[in-house]
């Protein structure tokens, strides 16, 4: 199972508390932009804060830069009390969501976003990243061939994907980002063309050798950063996670 947002959240923990004068209604929990309108990351809005109260349009109330949150637990006829479940799991990353004020189990266009942290079935860190990629394109298909219409934005991979590269050419740029949730979960495949190699920290090069994301320890958020470096192929020029060349 995946991480599903839910309504009545219950804030045990807040840091970084400061008043703010919404835009639009909110509810408890909520992620909100600098404007006091909510967070959406299909309307451009990268969150900011999270709500610590519910709060009308024009309404002045708490919100906090980071804050700890549970899926209350219910009870039965009875008294039988069943735990809330959020549907995910520790460690899982959460992004920012296409839904208004609410984060998400997988990145989504066209802000990626990292904004949270499961740290159990029912509690949630919400602390919305300073860092975030715009525009951004989905990749959600197990192969996926670039061209330079593709520069100047994230592709951010949802599932395992294998990305080919157009044939090396001056000024072209790439950026691949690792759009799950759950570590282990998506790996990328930089496939350069037959002629082209793909140098990176500690790597020389060798044509038509792919550049992969290693799945056991792939990460949400793991990305890799080409350009062209000259007529032999691309040069990475930033990287987090653990990137490997094809042997």
């Amino acid at each position: 199972m995946a991480y599903a947002d839910f309504g009545g959240k219950i804030i045990l923990h807040s840091w970084g508390r400061f008043r703010m004068e919404l835009a639009e209604a909110c509810v408890v929990g909520d992620l909100v932009c600098r404007d006091g309108y909510l967070a959406d990351a299909n309307a451009n809005r990268p969150a900011f804060a999270v709500a610590c109260e519910d709060g009308a349009a024009a309404a002045t109330i708490w919100v906090a830069k980071k804050v700890e949150v549970a899926k209350p637990s219910t009870i039965a006829t009875g008294g039988v009390v069943t735990a809330g479940n959020h549907g995910g799991a520790a460690d899982d990353v959460l992004w920012l969501s296409a839904t208004a004020g609410k984060a998400s189990a997988l990145a989504v266009a066209s802000i990626a976003q990292i904004v949270g942290l499961g740290l159990s079935t029912e509690r949630v860190l919400l602390e919305p990243g300073e860092q975030w990629d715009e525009p951004a394109e989905l990749i959600a298909g197990s192969t996926k061939t670039l061209d330079i219409q593709d520069c100047g934005k994230a592709m951010v991979c949802t599932i395992t994907t294998v990305v080919t590269l157009p044939a090396v050419a001056t000024g072209l740029n790439f950026v691949l980002v690792n759009g799950s949730g759950q570590l282990g979960v998506v790996q990328i495949s930089v496939d350069p063309a037959a002629a082209d190699m793909i140098k990176a920290p500690d790597v020389g090069g060798v044509d038509n050798k792919d550049y992969i994301n290693t799945l056991a320890t792939a990460k949400p958020g793991d990305r890799v950063e080409l350009m062209y470096e000259s007529v032999n192929g691309y040069i990475v020029t930033r990287q987090i996670g653990t990137w490997a060349a094809e042997a």
